[in-house]
Parts: structure tokens; C-alpha cells; sequence
């Protein structure tokens, strides 16, 4: 019987195949339709244009220059509360420089290109994030709807961190990845997140306090721990010296005005301190704008301010300590805890406003839940119109005014009362259809 010479084909399943990235490989599965493939082949476009023009126009003057300078003063051993070029001084916690040094081995012009790519791709994590989110409250729900409206409504603020080039996104991912985590019952990698988000922002340590209120020993100590390590890692690198320092700076410097009563009256700042102060104190025109309608002493709107603030932050923990004992916070805690981070802060600027990606989408599910689907139109067309009342389509002289008469802020007291009515409604079980 004759033989060939040839040596036989392999099968098929062991025939070599061609090993793609990850991404390419994701790309080209069958699970993406060919309008996924368009719309990601689109917003990466997209953020490929915004990320060479914030390279060719970012100056010395804006936010980046600052994050970018001081991971440079931490670097190099200098100190970190000063002015910085044409820039504002830094006020951010030591920990925050300790981070922007990844972006201070890069120039600057090629830092602000990079962050602008993460800050564009970080869109995409925080909607897929609040999403995950949402599926852990509503696992048969469809969310498509809830989805689109989030996104769509959220990228004015989105918008606005990526033309300022600043961190607002990277920690609204660590707070979502934080609750994220805490409910999907990992509580330490929850901590680490949400404790990493308090050292570079501050107000994050709000979220830290609905964990608290519900374990309050192992919740502390693991905190504690966690801060140890970060002030370790400081002081490791910048020195015993050095590092105690920076930490004594950014409490004189920072935390103690603030602590006094020191108030942003800038007309972009959003917090109910800013939206009083810009209304109630006389304070010079901004682009022709005069938006104070009264002028109050100083003295009474700071009392006044401080009685909101308590306010808020009083309702917001008087229903994490009522939910304190149930499996996991209700959906309108972490919502009325992430408006709370906005309202009652010293400055609360447009691009802080990411956090609505999941309070929004959250309360239209809520809403839909309870049947108040007028309320829910109400929640639709009012924050889409906040979200389209922007100069380029207002016009600049009307914006002003929206900015100056704060209805960023307005907006932000009604998601929080809404935010508070449901809650209470749901508590007490009174639902009614169409309200």
C-alpha cells in the first residue's frame, strides 16, 4: 500500500490562530453589532480630536497646570502650597500630588493629551459603572432607556472636565467603583477606593459615613489603616520632615479658611454657600452681569449657609442611620449622600456634577417604580433643558445670567427634595400612580 510523503494536516482545532489585543479582540465579536462598533469607533474619534486640542490650547493659567506642577513639586522635594506659575494655588490634600506624579514624568503638553484621553474614556467607565449599579437594584429591569437619558443629560459636566482637563472623573470612579464593590459585598477594596477618593477631593468622606453608620468599629479601624498607608507612602517618599509639612500646609492653607467660613463666590460655583454668597453679598459685575439681588451682611448669609448646610447633611444621615440595619443602603441614600458632597461643600464647580450620571438615571428607575411618570417627565425635561442652556446655544449673555443666578444650584436642591420624597415614600409605602 503506497505512502505519501508528505507529512498530514493537522486538524482544524489544532491549526494556529492569530492571538489579537484584548480590545481588538472585544471589537470584532459577534456580541457588537455594527452600530456598537460605530458609535465606539466614534467616541473614540471623538475623544482622539478633544485630547490634540486641549494639547495645542491648554495654558499655563488653567486647573491641569496646577495637578501637573505639583506631582513635579512632589517629585522633585518642593514644597507644595504656593502659587504656581499664572495659576491658582494648590489646594488639594498631600495624597493628590502623591497621584499627579504619574503625570509629571510626562511634559506637559503630552500629560494634557493623555489625560484628556482618560478623562473621555472615564465617560464610558462611569456609565458603566452607574449601570452595574442600577442592575444590583433592578436586576429585571430595562435600563436602556434610563441609560441614554444619563448619558445624554450628563455630558454638559462631562464636557466641561474634559475642556478643563480636570480629575473630577477619576474620582467619581472611585466613588462608583467604591459602592460598586460595597455591594457586591467587598468592603475592604470599597474602603480602599472611597478612602483614596477622600484624600484627593475631601467630601468623598461623606460616602465613608454611610459605611460607617452600618459597622461603625471595623469601619474606623479599616479607615484608619488605610489612611496609615497613604500617609506612609508620603512620608516615604517626601521625608518624615518634608511630608509633615505638606500635610501642616494643607490645613492652614486649606482646610482652615475654609473651616472659618471661606465661601467661592466665583459665578461658576454651584454649592449652597456659592449660590447664597453670589445672591445675597455685592460683589463686582462679571461680564457686564450683575447677579446679586441683595447686600446682606456678610455675617447673616454665612448663618444662613451654615443652617442649609447642617440641613442637608442632617437629612441625608438621618436616613443612612434609619437604613442602617438593612441588608444594603436603599438606592436614595448613596443619591442623597452624592448630592450632599455637592451642596454643602466650600466650591462645587460645573464639572463636580458627574456624580449625576447615576443620581439621574436612578431616580427616572425610582419614578417609573412608583408609577410618578409625570414627576419623571418633569425630571427629564427640566434637567435635559439645565443641560442645554449652555452659551453656545443661549448665547452669552443669558448664560451669564443662568450662571450668576446659579440654576445649576436650584436644580440641585430639587434631585435632592425629590431624592428625599421618595425615599420617605417608599418607607412608608404610599405610591401613587401619575403623580
Amino acid at each position: 500500500m503506497a505512502t505519501s510523503s508528505h507529512p498530514s494536516l493537522p486538524r482544524q482545532a489544532t491549526l494556529p490562530r492569530l492571538s489579537l489585543p484584548p480590545l481588538v479582540r472585544a471589537f470584532a465579536t459577534s456580541r457588537w453589532t455594527w452600530a456598537i462598533r460605530g458609535w465606539v469607533t466614534l467616541i473614540m474619534v471623538l475623544i482622539a480630536a478633544l485630547a490634540t486640542r486641549e494639547v495645542l490650547t491648554e495654558t499655563t493659567h488653567g486647573d491641569f497646570y496646577i495637578f501637573w506642577s505639583a506631582g513635579v513639586n512632589f517629585w522633585e522635594g518642593k514644597a507644595l502650597y504656593s502659587q504656581i506659575g499664572g495659576a491658582e494655588e494648590f489646594l488639594y490634600p498631600p495624597f493628590a500630588p502623591f497621584v499627579f506624579q504619574a503625570l509629571a514624568w510626562l511634559p506637559f503638553r503630552w500629560a494634557v493629551g493623555v489625560f484628556t484621553v482618560f478623562n473621555g474614556l472615564a465617560w464610558i467607565g462611569i456609565l458603566i459603572l452607574s449601570r452595574q449599579i442600577l442592575r444590583h437594584y433592578f436586576p429585571s429591569i430595562p435600563l436602556r432607556g434610563a441609560m441614554l437619558f444619563a448619558g445624554l443629560v450628563s455630558w454638559r459636566y462631562i464636557y466641561h472636565n474634559i475642556l478643563w482637563v480636570n480629575i473630577n472623573e477619576l474620582v467619581c470612579l472611585l466613588c462608583l467603583g467604591g459602592i460598586l464593590l460595597y455591594l457586591r459585598r467587598h468592603e475592604n477594596w470599597a474602603l480602599v477606593l472611597l478612602m483614596a477618593a477622600t484624600w484627593l477631593k475631601v467630601m468623598p468622606v461623606l460616602l465613608v459615613g454611610v459605611l460607617f453608620f452600618r459597622r461603625p468599629g471595623p469601619v474606623l479601624v479599616k479607615s484608619l489603616a488605610i489612611s496609615t498607608f497613604f500617609i506612609g507612602a508620603i512620608l516615604l517618599e517626601r521625608g518624615i520632615g518634608r511630608g509633615m509639612q505638606d500635610f501642616a500646609d494643607f490645613w492652614q492653607i486649606t482646610l482652615t479658611p475654609f473651616l472659618a467660613g471661606k465661601v467661592y463666590t466665583d459665578w461658576i460655583s454651584f454649592s449652597i454657600p456659592s449660590a447664597l454668597f453670589k445672591l445675597l453679598t455685592a460683589h463686582p459685575d462679571v461680564e457686564g452681569v450683575r447677579y446679586y439681588i441683595a447686600d446682606w451682611p456678610v455675617s447673616v448669609v454665612r448663618r444662613m449657609s451654615t443652617t442649609l448646610q447642617l440641613l442637608v447633611v442632617g437629612i441625608t444621615f438621618w436616613q443612612v442611620w434609619q437604613g442602617r440595619a438593612a441588608t444594603q443602603p436603599r438606592p436614595t441614600t448613596w443619591l442623597l449622600v452624592l448630592l450632599s458632597m455637592i451642596l454643602v461643600a466650600g466650591v462645587a464647580w460645573e464639572g463636580h456634577h458627574v456624580t449625576l450620571v447615576l443620581t439621574l438615571p436612578m431616580l427616572f428607575v425610582l419614578l417609573t417604580q412608583l408609577g410618578w411618570l409625570r414627576t419623571r417627565l418633569v425630571l427629564v425635561v427640566g434637567t435635559g433643558l439645565v443641560a442645554l442652556l449652555i452659551s453656545d446655544v443661549t448665547g452669552l449673555t443669558l448664560y451669564n445670567y443662568l450662571q450668576g443666578f446659579s440654576l445649576i444650584t436650584v436644580m440641585d436642591i430639587g434631585l435632592f427634595i425629590l431624592t428625599l420624597t421618595i425615599a420617605i415614600r417608599s418607607r412608608i409605602g404610599v405610591v401613587t400612580s401619575d403623580v
